[in-house]
Order: structure tokens, then C-alpha cells, then sequence
């Protein structure tokens, strides 16, 4: 998921600006929609890059440590 975060960010900042300028247009309503969903995948998006890299930096450090315990 973490590799969607570029696209996700840019179809988010295209569709806020097209949606909430204040333009009236006949698709305003979809592309308020595509917003709102293209910002909670931003939005997983990010929470799962910081939890994954949380984790491997755990795991990381485990192999380090086991590395050191058995030299």
C-alpha cells in the first residue's frame, strides 16, 4: 500500500482543488467523492508505511541482537 502513496497525494490535491474552489459544474459531487476516497487511502497509506517501517526496524534489531548473542 505504501507504494500508492505518491499517486494517491496527487489524485487527492488535483480532485480538493477541482472540488472545493467553489467551481459549479455538473461532476462536482463525483469529484467531491473521489476526493474524500482517494484522502483515506492517503490516509491508510501513510499509517501503513509508518507501522511497517516500525516493524522491520524491530526486526531488524532483533537479528542484530541475536547476531551478537551467538558470536
Amino acid at each position: 500500500m505504501k507504494n500508492y502513496t505518491s499517486q494517491f497525494l496527487i489524485v487527492t490535491l488535483i480532485t480538493g482543488i477541482l472540488g472545493f474552489t467553489g467551481l459549479e459544474f455538473t461532476g462536482a459531487s463525483v469529484v467531491r467523492f473521489i476526493f474524500l476516497v482517494s484522502a483515506i487511502g492517503l490516509l491508510i497509506s501513510c499509517l501503513d508505511s509508518v507501522l511497517i517501517s516500525k516493524n522491520m526496524r524491530k526486526l531488524r534489531f532483533r537479528k542484530l541482537r541475536n547476531r551478537v548473542k551467538n558470536n
